[in-house]
């Protein structure tokens, strides 16, 4: 195909977009709804959640959360492999290896909880992200599904950055349900939409939550 066919087609990709209604999900309430956040760290992503959710919507696992981190205004969950958590603390340490062995070889998981005060938007700055705003059903829903990814509110030991920590994880990490998965899951545990297609990788899953989610 030649340069100005791919561009005509992109140009009517996108004016057809304007016409199809895409799904959001019986959850999304963009006038009223309680924002949640996604973001993409390069290579899984993480679902933030205001202190408030964990408070009104949580269980016990969320109240040893608030009790740990008193000073969080909101807490961002991952769900991933243990050891490649542990072993790659930024895009840069990921290898051919870690990468293939956590994929490929079932292994135990762990949940990441980071948190911070503010705007998650001014925290994670060099991080796509995307914000929905969604009912209370849905945050419910979604704290459940949450919490379930962790067995204990016990910590393992320091996260990957800012004041945060690891937890044991319920289930275990391979090829078909992967930290991107993971959160894709929550948010369609809430009654979003998200694709799990794209939800493969980070990128792909805050890229289609934009397309349906972006105001």
């Amino acid at each position: 195909m030649t340069g100005r066919r791919w561009i005509a087609l992109a140009v009517l990709l996108v004016l057809a977009s304007r016409f199809v209604a895409i799904d959001r999900g019986a959850a999304y309430d963009r006038d009223s709804g309680t924002p949640i956040w996604v973001f993409d760290h390069g290579y899984h992503a993480g679902l933030t959640l205001s202190r408030e959710t964990l408070a009104r919507f949580g269980g016990d696992m969320s109240q040893s959360w608030l009790l740990q981190f008193p000073d969080a205004e909101w807490f961002e969950f991952g769900w991933g492999d243990a050891g490649f958590y542990f072993e790659v603390p930024t895009f840069e340490d990921v290898t051919f290896q870690i990468a293939a062995k956590a994929l490929f070889v079932p292994s135990d998981s762990v949940v990441h909880v980071a948190t911070g005060v503010g705007s998650p938007w001014n925290v994670f700055t060099q991080s796509e992200g995307v914000e929905i705003p969604v009912t209370d059903a849905a945050l419910q829903d979604i704290m459940a599904f949450v919490e379930q990814g962790a067995q204990s509110g016990v910590p393992l030991g320091p996260g990957l950055y800012g004041v945060s920590a690891f937890y044991e994880g319920q289930g275990k990490y391979h090829l078909f349900q992967t930290c991107n998965s993971w959160v894709s899951q929550a948010l369609r545990a809430g009654g979003l939409a998200s694709a799990p297609g794209p939800s493969v990788a980070s990128s792909g899953l805050v890229w289609d939550l934009k397309r349906r989610y972006w105001k």
